[in-house]
């Protein structure tokens, strides 16, 4: 027999969270994973939509960043075009609609969103990876950052304890780019002979045989 859940709310109004509610929400919810992805597949759905965390695609709550590697098909492309293989700060974002059932649990879709010239854009998981090491990347001669306008959003002291060092402000940002956690500040690209070479790179193999059925 399934064990009653505790109260899900702490208000009448149904705005709070109890600390157990959640606690046994998260809990249904790891339960769910084995048997979600699969039933996620059967019903014809992208699983990775649903758990991100099985592809490597999660993004934290302070934010990752990520390589974008397949353009979606949105209405921001008349404004601008994402570069192929271009890396950008992203947020997580979980939608409000197109849940599943799973075991007791509802499971949501999971987006990346990235801050664009043209506007905020929201990915799938199947169109990025988490780069493991941006400032690997970044720092690479054939990279180049290009600024969104905005601030690094950065612990000011380990940037002014760099400078005090003697590095200038522009190597520190550098130092730091894996800990950046603002959307608006910059995005990196990479010259086209480099992106030619990479390209499908990061795409499950489930993804390419999609794009690319066999005669």
């Amino acid at each position: 027999m399934r064990p009653h859940p505790p109260k899900k709310y702490a208000d009448v109004r149904r705005t709070k969270f109890t600390s157990e509610g959640l606690a046994w929400d998260a809990e249904r919810q790891r339960a769910a994973v084995d048997d979600g992805w699969e039933i996620a597949a059967s019903m014809g759905s992208e699983p990775s939509m649903y758990y991100p965390e099985h592809d490597g695609k999660q993004i934290p709550d302070e934010g990752a960043w990520i390589i974008v590697v397949e353009e979606p098909c949105t209405e921001l492309m008349s404004r601008f075009r994402i570069p192929p293989l271009s890396m950008w700060r992203a947020r997580p974002h979980e939608l409000n609609s197109g849940a599943i059932r799973i075991d007791g649990a509802s499971i949501a879709p999971k987006q990346a969103v990235i801050a664009t010239p043209g506007g905020d854009l929201h990915l799938w998981p199947h169109e990025y990876v988490v780069a493991e090491r941006p400032m690997e990347l970044a720092s690479d001669p054939d990279a180049t950052l290009n600024s969104l306008g905005g601030q690094p959003a950065l612990d000011e002291e380990e940037l002014f304890y760099l400078m005090s060092r003697g590095i200038q402000r522009h190597e520190a940002l550098m130092l730091l780019l894996d800990k950046v956690t603002s959307l608006n500040f910059v995005y990196v690209t990479f010259p086209k002979e480099v992106t030619d070479v990479l390209a499908g790179a990061g795409q499950s193999l489930r993804r390419h045989m999609a794009l690319n059925p066999r005669a």
